[in-house]
């Protein structure tokens, strides 16, 4: 209560306007200069409200995770792009830690690596308003609105940029080996809601199997393609997150081949086998495999249920 007194007795109306529009500048440069960081990606890139404005962090700064897996061996349609951002930025809420990562195989140089990594604050507890500055309580709020706006860009971005990128001419897409590299991460966060939102065609290629067959997805047997995984320790542990994947079995039209596979049809046994097989993996793996567009997603992407 006592910084309340003092910053209302000493700042006028005008004095106050002054300083939101200092403490707007100072914000807007820092949020500008954050990705320059030499550990960006692999620390939090957006910068921090309270620590701008001399306030207590909350002692549990998020409570969900959003950690977005991009395939660069996959080319989705317009369409779908924007499925994929929208899905994304509707998991930016107060309290969230978003990861944006991308993968393809190691050998051609597109190999894993996080790309960010932020955290959108929580505002201030209503218990601890009455002990905090009304002037820095105000500047915590007009930070906190450019943060999120920061961070809806940079994911927005990011990802607009990694899809750009990406490209179906790569030989080989590492599917597994990536889902058990990112899965400790996952796990180990402390974060009480978690999701993996994972944009790829679930067409693993790699040395271990590929699901490819005469140009276009084979009828996997899903217990056999299991085996593979689990003799070449690809089994990962997501520590029970959702798990909502985008993308799945899409492919350009075949070059050669028959009008259908031309087409660009799919195999209605060779999705559902698909499918299946991603849903042992994520089960064997801890985790909870929510929806598999094929591609499209039905349901967007969502934090589970608390009950």
């Amino acid at each position: 209560m006592k910084g309340h007194h003092i910053a209302s007795g000493f700042l006028g109306s005008g004095m106050v306007e002054y300083v939101l529009r200092v403490i707007r500048l100072t914000v807007a440069v820092l949020l500008v200069a954050a990705p320059a960081s030499a550990w960006a990606g692999l620390v939090n890139d957006v910068p921090s409200c309270y620590a701008a404005t001399h306030i207590a962090p909350p002692a549990k700064p998020y409570a969900h995770l959003i950690y977005i897996l991009m395939d660069q061996t996959v080319k989705l349609p317009p369409a779908l792009e924007q499925s994929a951002v929208n899905n994304a930025l509707r998991m930016l809420k107060p309290g969230t830690k978003f990861v944006i990562a991308e993968f393809s195989a190691f050998s051609q140089g597109h190999f894993l690596q996080v790309v960010h990594t932020g955290i959108v604050e929580k505002p201030l507890a209503p218990s601890r308003i009455g002990s905090t500055s009304m002037v820095a309580a105000r500047h915590l709020n007009v930070c906190l609105g450019m943060q999120y706006g920061f961070a809806r860009k940079m994911v927005a971005t990011s990802m607009a940029s990694i899809m750009k990128s990406s490209t179906s001419s790569l030989d080989q897409s590492d599917i597994m080996i990536a889902m058990k590299t990112v899965a400790p991460a996952i796990a180990r966060d402390p974060a009480a809601q978690k999701v993996l939102f994972a944009i790829t065609d679930g067409l693993e290629n790699s040395s271990v199997t590929t699901f490819y067959g005469n140009g276009t997805v084979r009828v996997i047997n899903p217990a056999v393609e299991m085996g593979k995984a689990i003799r070449n320790h690809l089994i990962g542990n997501f520590g029970g997150a959702s798990v909502y994947v985008l993308g799945g079995a899409v492919m350009p039209p075949a070059a050669t081949g028959t009008l259908a596979a031309r087409n660009g049809y799919r195999d209605p046994q060779a999705l559902i086998n698909l499918k299946d097989f991603w849903r042992q993996y994520f089960a064997k793996s801890d985790g909870r495999l929510m929806e598999f567009g094929e591609p499209a997603l039905v349901e967007p992407v969502a934090y589970p249920k608390t009950h």
